[in-house]
């Protein structure tokens, strides 16, 4: 038997190709129908080719659900990724005032800040206020002639024409080129009369504008009154700077580099007492944050119970289609990939220490002291999901915002619990998350020796350096310098979704993952079933011609006896 040993997708069906088509039946008298016969044959022998066929159908939806399982957990691990760090975590509010409003990014600290402000940043702004005009259309210049300002030091020059009108002046200056975007030229009319303006497009004290030539024109440079200066914002932040003339100055009344995180906008000034902004935790965005991380948790928990056939998948969605064929995987790795899950969401925070009074720690070390639990009521509709007690959540939000955070974010900090030593870094995805004991000895005034979970560490001078293992990249700085044998601990923190993202990260990213792996065998019993039907066809197709001939020559010969019987009955007629 031949096998086709391309992939799947350019497997060619079978074409048929014996000459039975060719052969027709006379029709007996005996009323034998032998294409019946032929059929019948073919479809009791056609059973195998049945089950290849039902099971290429199986494997091809199942290969179609593990691609779709695959995309959703990368879109969720992408979401993961986009806030588990403590600055992609944090939603932050703040309250201003109607001199300065005030909004805040995640790096911003919660707290109070007294802002003073002293002056608006403005833009530069000239009118010819000695010259009025009647109408638009009034000829400005009657010969050809240049207007030539400078605007934050940089001279442009406007070519005017003879015959040039007022609004014709103001369309030169806003067409020029080298004006673009820098000084643009307006009428104002006071009701009567109409004057000619230039308007710095930037605030600002840098971005002035000096009228230097009118040329020919019907206006003169002395005309134009400064009537807006440009100048900069001046702020003070916390009675900084100290001294009375002196100012943070910026070109806007935008301002988002004085205070980290934050951008004030000035609308007004103050008195010199200022006033008071405020920063905070946005509890009820970071709650509509989690919730959304849960929602999407337990879409994959669902699909990953429907897919591996578990109790507890809805099927409510196949109501209005009867015809759907549902189809389950029996697979171990993907129980193991159900149970990582889980248990990622139902174990504690790696590197966290649970909090006392007498030794302090983290207040909140595992999702469920904020609400979190697994639904295991059987028959239930979240059977196997998360289930978030709201109001607990908003209790440990309100408590103290910065722990729940860093129970789900915290990334790469590392802690102390030992006097004797000082973290001084960690190397971020390279030093895994947990709990590390550290033993060092020192000798006549030297460290000489040091162990990170038994295992020998670099030394250099008081450092240690972990160089192996899961401690590569821990640095930590011995204070306790005494001669002898001395031991501590330091813990390295990870939050539960980087760990989460790790996890799903095991599930999908490479060749070598359990979805791709899943997907790859699925596909190779794909071919291989085209193989068998390519082969059953082929059989069935030969069958088929030898049992059409086989038939076509016993037709022939009912044919011929049936003749002569026929013949011989006549012959018995005319004699009788």
């Amino acid at each position: 038997m031949s096998y086709v040993s391309s992939l799947s997708s350019d497997v060619s069906a079978y074409t048929p190709v014996t000459t039975s088509g060719e052969i027709s039946f006379s029709g007996l008298g005996n009323g034998t129908d032998f294409s019946e016969i032929i059929d019948a044959t073919i479809e009791a022998e056609s059973f195998q080719l049945d089950e290849y066929k039902e099971e290429k159908t199986e494997s091809e939806a199942i290969i179609e659900l593990l691609e779709t399982l695959k995309d959703e957990i990368e879109d969720f691990n992408d979401t993961i990724r986009g806030m588990d760090e403590l600055d992609e975590f944090y939603e932050m509010s703040a309250s201003g005032s109607d001199e300065v409003s005030v909004t805040a990014s995640s790096e911003a600290a919660t707290g109070s800040h007294n802002i003073v402000v002293g002056q608006l940043a403005q833009n530069d702004i000239w009118v010819n206020t000695e010259q009025g005009y009647a109408a638009e259309d009034t000829e400005v210049a009657s010969s050809d002639t240049t207007l030539e300002f400078t605007y934050a030091g940089e001279t442009i020059s406007i070519d005017v024409t003879s015959g040039t009108t007022l609004e014709g002046l103001v369309s030169l200056v806003n067409s020029n080129v080298d004006a673009r975007d820098k000084v643009s030229a307006s009428l104002i009319y006071d009701g009567s009369q109409y004057y000619f303006s230039l308007n710095g497009e930037d605030s600002g004290a840098d971005n002035a504008i000096v009228i230097t030539d009118t040329g020919s024109l019907d206006m003169d440079e002395d005309d134009f009154t400064n009537t807006q200066t440009a100048q900069n914002s001046r702020i003070k932040v916390d009675g900084f700077p100290a001294d009375d003339d002196a100012w943070i100055e910026r070109d806007t009344n935008t301002v988002d580099d004085v205070v980290e995180g934050l951008t004030l906008e000035l609308s007004d000034t103050t008195d010199e007492d200022g006033v008071q902004i405020g920063i905070s935790h946005d509890t009820d965005a970071m709650k509509e944050k989690i919730l959304s991380f849960v929602e999407e948790f337990n879409q994959i928990v669902l699909d990953l119970q429907t897919i591996t056939g578990r109790e507890g998948a809805s099927d409510d969605d196949d109501d209005d289609d009867d015809d759907d064929e549902d189809y389950s995987i029996n697979s171990y790795a993907l129980d193991i990939v159900y149970s990582e899950l889980k248990s990622t969401i139902a174990t504690g925070a790696q590197g966290f220490k649970r909090y006392t009074e007498a030794d302090g720690g983290d207040l909140y070390t595992a999702l469920s002291q904020i609400g979190f639990s697994t639904d295991v009521e059987n028959g239930s509709d979240t059977y196997g999901q998360i289930l978030v007690d709201e109001e607990e959540l908003e209790e440990a939000l309100s408590t103290d915002a910065e722990a729940v955070a860093e129970l789900f974010a915290v990334s790469g900090e590392a802690e102390s619990d030992s006097d004797s030593l000082q973290v001084l870094s960690v190397v971020d995805t390279v030093t895994a998350a947990g709990d590390y004991d550290i033993e060092y000895t020192v000798s006549g005034g030297t460290l000489v020796s040091a162990t990170i979970n038994g295992e020998e560490a670099s030394v250099d001078g008081w450092t240690i350096l972990g160089t192996d293992g899961d401690s590569t990249g821990l640095y930590l700085s011995v204070l306790d310098q005494t001669d002898g044998d001395h031991s501590g601990s330091v813990r390295v923190k990870e939050g539960k979704l980087g760990e989460l993202s790790s996890v799903l990260s095991s599930i999908y990213e490479d060749d070598t993952s359990t979805l791709p792996i899943l997907i790859t065998s699925y596909e190779e019993d794909v071919t291989s079933l085209d193989n068998q039907i390519y082969n059953e066809e082929k059989r069935l197709d030969l069958l088929e011609d030898s049992l059409t001939r086989k038939y076509a020559a016993l037709d022939s010969l009912l044919s011929e006896y049936e003749n002569k019987n026929s013949l011989v009955a006549s012959l018995v007629a005319q004699f009788s």
